[in-house]
């Protein structure tokens, strides 16, 4: 049996969020991440409403945008890696 304290019950809306990422996979740094990043462009907790409508689909957008950019991003510095240097 674990000792030491309880742990406190996950209450905020950045834990829903980061709970309702989780369960299609995404990491929570990732998420707490791109949640920070929207309510700045939303103008702070303002813009909880916006990534909370339709069960976080903006934040799930976000998300597959910054993994696609990743994605691209790696497959270019590949690429540079791979030609031959010039000599």
């Amino acid at each position: 049996m674990p000792r030491g304290r309880p742990r406190k019950p996950r209450l905020t809306r950045m834990d829903a969020a980061v709970d309702a990422m989780a369960k299609l996979g995404f990491p929570e740094e990732k998420v707490r991440k791109i949640v920070k990043e929207l309510l700045k462009e939303y103008g702070g907790n303002e813009g909880w409403p916006f990534i909370e409508d339709n069960s976080y689909t903006e934040l799930l957008e976000a998300l597959l945008r910054d993994a696609e950019e990743n994605t691209q991003l790696k497959t270019v510095e590949d690429e540079n890696q791979l030609k031959p240097q010039d000599m």
